[in-house]
């Protein structure tokens, strides 16, 4: 700021309590200028999620890690920067350039920032018995006690990833093959949620295979991953559990395995995405808040999320609710995206078995390349259902300036189901180059289509249902 330079200088007014007639604007309602007076421009609903979201600090007090002469004392030297560090009052853990070799997880806790630098490379050894003893975690939405994660905090606040170093999980080395086998496993647990078996018995361990993520914060507030490269994840990659106030800013995940999703909060409010480049084998980003009956008993719903300016190459999906949202989804806000070739750009998606609700989403500014089953895709039947009675509803959607090239089904396929039609849905300047179907609506109330287009040709502003019910097998 410049003496005597008024420009943009805000003159805030205390002294003075001025009595207003009802509409009329007050002294706070003005930033006073050197042309005089301008009206403050409110806050748009996502710039308000953003600005309170609760950001990390951190002392300023650094522990510095260099390689080892044994590298496999790699993973003591950082955990004990890690340990010290924290019980200190909190710091920077640098790790310097190098390869370090790591034979089981770390553990983040409270007031710590670990930042790589660049060249710092953490490769995690792929044995799954490194990451034994069990940990507290979330498996496809349902609670259980299995391996850790390979970056694992637990009730910890104000923690942090950062740097340009590269965080390598090496999941295809023992874990991806588990992917084939898993489904005894499966099953067990998702009986074990159902029935609600108090969580303490939900334990698996040695000899299961129900594979860890790679990144998960659980029950902790004030995070920030930011700036890294992750590779390899054995499941999904970051996935904040039960978290308030998230931050994820300019990471870069390579990672394509099965179920290698990039970014999935669940049960986690007040989330901020930004800047991020997704190459994933399974949906770039998938918001998520628990699994059926242990889903519903937990009731803690994803909301306040800020999802903007990032690129997604997924061999799966792009932008996905659910379809583990059994606790609720809503108040999510997407821009500025780039899609690549995807199965389904933007995906809300739930069964009978799930209950739960998303509402008020917001999607602008979006391009997407090709989709192999739709552009924009609602389905109240994701992979059938176990005979449950616990329709999810979906209401208020407002799709906006949304520019594909290709889908190879349908535009636009929106399966509601009987009890809960899909409602309010606002889709405008949504354009798609080329589609065998501009549409399929089964049980939806309320959808609209302004200025937008299928094959150059212009949808009607209120589309019938259509008459017989359709099913897309792209996934």
């Amino acid at each position: 700021m410049e003496f005597g330079n008024w420009k943009g200088v805000r003159v805030g007014l205390y002294c003075y309590n001025v009595r207003q007639a009802a509409g009329s604007a007050s002294f706070d309602d003005f930033t006073y200028r050197h042309d005089g007076p301008a009206r403050r421009q409110p806050m748009t609903p996502q710039e308000a999620i953003v600005s309170r979201i609760a950001t990390t600090s951190f002392p300023d007090r650094t522990f510095t890690v260099r390689l080892p002469e044994k590298a496999d004392e790699s993973l003591r030297v950082i955990q004990q920067a890690i340990d010290s560090c924290s019980w200190l009052g909190g710091g920077t853990v640098r790790v310097t350039a190098g390869h370090y070799p790591l034979n089981g997880p770390l553990r983040l806790k409270s007031d710590v920032n670990l930042h790589l630098d660049e060249g710092a490379y953490l490769q995690f050894s792929g044995r799954a018995d490194d990451f034994l003893p069990v940990v507290l975690t979330r498996w496809e939405g349902t609670e259980m006690y299995g391996h850790s994660p390979m970056i694992y905090a637990y009730h910890a606040n104000n923690i942090a990833i950062t740097g340009s170093g590269t965080i390598d999980a090496q999941g295809g080395k023992e874990f991806a093959a588990w992917s084939r086998i898993e489904a005894p496993d499966r099953d067990r647990l998702r009986e074990m949620g159902d029935k609600l078996v108090p969580v303490q018995e939900r334990v698996f361990g040695k000899g299961t295979v129900l594979r860890p993520s790679c990144i998960q914060p659980l029950g902790c507030s004030r995070v920030l991953i930011e700036g890294v490269t992750i590779k390899d994840s054995p499941f999904w990659t970051i996935h904040p559990v039960l978290c308030d106030n998230v931050i994820v800013r300019g990471v870069t995940i390579d990672s394509h395995f099965p179920n290698n999703d990039g970014c999935d909060p669940e049960g986690t409010s007040n989330v901020l995405i930004e800047r991020c480049t997704f190459r994933t084998g399974d949906d770039a980003i998938a918001i998520k808040s628990g699994r059926d009956t242990d889903g519903r008993s937990i009731g803690r719903p994803s909301r306040n999320i800020v999802i903007r300016d990032c690129i997604f190459h997924s061999e799966c999906n792009g932008l996905c609710i659910g379809s583990e949202m059994s606790g609720g989804a809503s108040d999510v806000y997407m821009s500025n995206i780039e899609i690549g070739t995807v199965k389904n750009a933007l995906y809300f998606k739930s069964n009978r078995d799930r209950g739960g609700y998303i509402r008020r989403v917001f999607v602008d500014s979006i391009t997407v390349e090709r989709a192999k089953g739709a552009i924009l895709r609602f389905e109240t039947n994701y992979f059938g259902f176990r005979g449950g009675n616990y329709q999810a509803l979906y209401e208020d959607f407002h799709i906006s300036h949304v520019q594909a090239g290709k889908a190879d089904h349908y535009a636009v396929f929106m399966d509601g189901n009987e009890v809960y039609p899909i409602r309010n849905v606002r889709i405008h300047d949504f354009h798609v180059g080329e589609a065998p179907h501009a549409h399929y609506l089964k049980n939806t109330e309320g959808v609209r289509f302004t200025s937008s287009s299928v094959n150059g040709t212009p949808l009607p502003e209120q589309p019938e249902e259509s008459p017989e019910r359709v099913t897309l097998e792209v996934y």
